[in-house]
Formats: structure tokens, C-alpha cells, sequence
């Protein structure tokens, strides 16, 4: 992809992109790279970028499709509702070209908006930056500690709705306890975390949940937990977590279960704290790329699975750059975000 083909791009533009369209839905880390750099080339674009990202959200399925068969399913939708509530004209004069469709999808996609504004509250959305940490109060005076690269979407309306956010990245959440009788739980005291994967519901806990990727891994600190997935091979699935118990979930994919014996770690990054256990190369260098905005190459494929043995507890990306220099044969070049790491000459 070349940078400088989006320079003048317009809205319908974007929204026909195949390259586009998988970044929105399915980013990888050379995906998310690859557009923060278009957005620093082109700052005037970014306000396009992101309206583009929020039509392709806003009527995206579960399923990648690519965009010949994303663009007709969602012009057919907007016909079809525009047809419904239009005043009677005759039907030869009712036609939409790109552009009019463009502008009648921004019609309803606001109008859908305004409704659900009126009817749920209005709609914060809290995004951080790479390497910023944000605490988040929600209506009920629960809170949630957000990690760098995340965001969180919450109404207002919480005094007859479910307690509900909606989660992308990382973030560490103390809920408020406000159910009295377990057995008679109202529709207000329920609490419900969605990420791209599963729902997480609580009545009164610490958790710590990262949904990246179509991935989502969730850590029990205290309190009681119930998931709600899809598994690969039985469908629908329940599970009752425990405190210590640590899951990995990757979406129509199988679910893996392990027992943390220090659970109290897994929130070491509200801290600052970069904390790995055993870990390879490529799992350090997701976290650096996801939470920090780093972009890490490696000179061969093999590097990625180094591993480094024992624990890892540092205060920044500079003593886990240093720390990797010293423990692995490897060469590390830093220049700003971009790093490449190469094998040292025996």
C-alpha cells in the first residue's frame, strides 16, 4: 500500500477501499501502523478516516466480507429503510447515486444515533493515547483503569438499563456492588462488559479484561464472573470464573483455562509496570506494538520465538529494550517507534 494514494481520498472513497475496509474490521499491528502513518502524513485526513470508520462499524457483520459485497448489503439496507418511511413519491424519481447514498447513509446513521441518544443517554467514548493510562469513573461509581491504545464506550442512562460498556484494548475494572438478593437480580444491577468475542457479566468484582485482535483475555483478581462465548465446536458457551482464574479466548475458536498464583500481577500495568512471564519475542513485541504504538520488525522469523526465561518487571520501554540487549543474542536499532531486531554474529 502507498501512503501518498490517500492523500486526496474522499469519504466514498475510503468506504470502496479493500485495503481500508480490513482495517477497520480485522487490523493487524502492520495495518494499525500503516494508518497512523497515513493519518501523521495527512493530518487533514483524519477526520475522514475516522467518519469512514465509524459508517463501516456502525453496519459491519460478525464476518469479513469484502467491500463489492459489504458496499450493495449496506446500500440495499439504507434503501430499504429510507423506502419505508418516505413520503409517497413515485418510484422512478427515487434513485441514489454514490454520492446521495453516501449522504443518505450519514442521514441515518445520525438519525440512529439521535434515537439512541435519546432513548439510552447520551454515549461517552473514553480512547487513550499509546503509553497513557486513563481512570474512568462510570454513572454507578464503578471504575476502570485504562491502558494505553484502548477504548471504552458507556451511556449515561444507567438507572433502568443494564449496567453495559463496551471495551476495545485493555482495562482493569472495580465494580460497584449494588445487588442485594443474588436471586432476584434487576435489570439495572446487572453489569456487562462487551468485547469482540464474548460478554462478561458481574455483579461485583476486580477483573482485568484485554480484547485485542478478535482475542480477549480475562484475569479474576476477587468477586465472581460469568462469560458468555462461542465455541468452536459446541456452540454457545457459559463459564463461572473464579478468583485466579485466567482465560484465553479467540473467537469461534476453543477456550484455555489456567489457574494464576499471584493474580494480583496481571494488574502490574495500571502501574506502569511491564510485566512478562516466559515470554517469546513475539509476545513482548505485541505488547510494545498494541499498548506503546511500536513497530517491530525482525530481521529473521526465528527470532520471534526467543524466549526469556523467568519473570520480567520493568518501569518502561527502555529497560525492556535493555533488559532483551542483555539477556538474548540479539541486536536491537531503535529510530523513534521503529525497531528492528537482528541476530548477533557468533
Amino acid at each position: 500500500m502507498q501512503i501518498a494514494k490517500y492523500s486526496n481520498y474522499t469519504l466514498p472513497d475510503f468506504l470502496e477501499d479493500d485495503d481500508f475496509l480490513r482495517f477497520v474490521i480485522n487490523p493487524s499491528h502492520n495495518d494499525t501502523f500503516f494508518w497512523q502513518q497515513v493519518v501523521a502524513a495527512y493530518p487533514q485526513q483524519k477526520e475522514i478516516i475516522a467518519e469512514a470508520s465509524n459508517i463501516i462499524i456502525a453496519y459491519r457483520k460478525q464476518d469479513f466480507f469484502t467491500n463489492e459485497d459489504n458496499l450493495s448489503k449496506v446500500w440495499l439496507r439504507i434503501e430499504s429503510t429510507l423506502q419505508k418511511d418516505q413520503v409517497k413519491i413515485k418510484p422512478k424519481v427515487f434513485t441514489l447515486n454514490r454520492f446521495l447514498r453516501v449522504a443518505a447513509m450519514l442521514l441515518l446513521v445520525s438519525s440512529i444515533g439521535i434515537a439512541l441518544w435519546l432513548i439510552r443517554g447520551r454515549q461517552n467514548e473514553i480512547i487513550t493515547n499509546y503509553g497513557e493510562l486513563s481512570t474512568v469513573t462510570l454513572p454507578d461509581g464503578s471504575t476502570v483503569v485504562l491502558n494505553g491504545n484502548s477504548k471504552l464506550t458507556y451511556s449515561d442512562n444507567w438507572e433502568k438499563n443494564s449496567r453495559e460498556v463496551w471495551i476495545s484494548g485493555e482495562g482493569l475494572f472495580n465494580v460497584k456492588h449494588i445487588n442485594k438478593d443474588p436471586g432476584n437480580i434487576k435489570p439495572s444491577e446487572r453489569f456487562i462488559v462487551h468485547c469482540s468475542d464474548m460478554n462478561i457479566e458481574v455483579l461485583g468484582t476486580t477483573f482485568n479484561v484485554r480484547s485485542r485482535h478478535n482475542k480477549t483475555n480475562v484475569g479474576l483478581v476477587q468477586g465472581k464472573i460469568r462469560l458468555d462465548y462461542v465455541d468452536a465446536a459446541s456452540g454457545k458457551q457459559s463459564l463461572i470464573m473464579k478468583p485466579g482464574d485466567y482465560v484465553q479466548h479467540t473467537y469461534k475458536k476453543a477456550l484455555t483455562r489456567i489457574i494464576l498464583s499471584a493474580p494480583e500481577k496481571i494488574t502490574k500495568w495500571t502501574k506502569h509496570q511491564l510485566l512478562f512471564n516466559d515470554a517469546t519475542l513475539a509476545q513482548i513485541s505485541e505488547i510494545m506494538a498494541d499498548d506503546y504504538g511500536y513497530h517491530v520488525d525482525f530481521s529473521s522469523p526465528d527470532l520471534t520465538s526467543l524466549k526469556i526465561e523467568g519473570e520480567i518487571n520493568v518501569p518502561n520501554v527502555d529497560e525492556l529494550i535493555e533488559t532483551i540487549s542483555t539477556t538474548l543474542p540479539v541486536k536491537i536499532t531503535r529510530t523513534d517507534k521503529n525497531i528492528t531486531i537482528t541476530k548477533l554474529n557468533p
